[in-house]
């Protein structure tokens, strides 16, 4: 639990402040939001990749050599016990959105939240409603197809001849998450900065400020005259260039800060 001493308040309050005062509020979600749902990080103590060693950095090369025989290993590896990709599986099949997850979409509800910028690929933020959302990594129940970009949930879709091709246009179908080697879709990269360039406050929630491109949208921001937030338990490689910290989960300070922020709407 976060002490509220004084210091914390006061922190709440200034957030709120900014929040209220701004125009263009947007938000940067790391994978800190992801692991209060449950679901485990990728580095770090308890990480996947710490207990199972890195995926290759190659990936989409991978993929690119032998379509049909990354999915025939991906749908293996997805039911296969001590396997990182059958435990991420599990985790996200449980997992379910926390406080954190429905603030924002308060602060969407509300007025104030233009765009929530999500780096997690783990469906939560749609599940509570979230409607302006940007997966700069992908979504790990969707696909996309590679030649007209169309995406589509992965539930109902059959998955028969490998590998999957596409209804509308006959392309080749990958998952939607985006794979080490693989370029961020252009027009998901665009909007993203477009966002960064618009905003006049940013909440970064849970990000490490470590993963590009998505770390540098918040320098962005703030070269354009942004207030940055951050929520973190954990100082990070954006900590010291923020202008307000709220140092805790933020499914515990997030509902704090709404509360303020609701208050402040109904005394103006």
């Amino acid at each position: 639990m976060v002490e509220l001493n004084e210091e914390t308040q006061g922190e709440l309050e200034r957030a709120a402040e900014a929040i209220l005062g701004s125009k263009h509020l947007v938000a940067l979600a790391g994978a800190g939001l992801s692991v209060e749902s449950g679901i485990p990080p990728f580095r770090g103590p308890g990480g996947l990749w710490t207990k199972y060693g890195e995926p290759p950095m190659q990936g989409y090369q991978e993929f690119l050599r032998d379509p049909q025989l990354w999915w025939e290993s991906r749908l293996r590896d997805e039911e296969e016990p001590d396997n990182p990709v059958h435990e991420l599986k599990l985790a996200l099949e449980e997992a379910s959105p926390n406080v954190g997850h429905y603030s924002l979409v308060d602060m969407e509800q509300m007025g104030l939240l233009k765009c929530t910028v999500t780096q997690n690929v783990d469906n939560l933020h749609r599940r509570v409603g979230s409607e302006a959302l940007l997966e700069i990594h992908g979504n790990r129940a969707w696909l996309r197809c590679m030649e007209c970009g169309g995406r589509r949930t992965r539930e109902g879709f059959i998955l028969g001849d490998l590998p999957p091709r596409c209804p509308d246009c006959g392309g080749m179908v990958k998952m939607d998450t985006v794979m080490f080697g693989e370029p961020i879709p252009r027009q998901v990269l665009q909007d993203c900065w477009e966002q960064a360039e618009l905003c006049d406050c940013m909440l970064l929630i849970g990000t490490s400020g470590l993963v590009t491109p998505a770390a540098r949208l918040p320098v962005v921001a703030q070269e354009r005259g942004a207030t940055l937030i951050e929520v973190n338990p954990h100082q990070t490689a954006l900590t010291s260039v923020c202008d307000i910290t709220l140092a805790g989960p933020s499914g515990e300070l997030l509902p704090l800060l709404v509360d303020l922020i609701r208050h402040g709407q109904e005394g103006g």
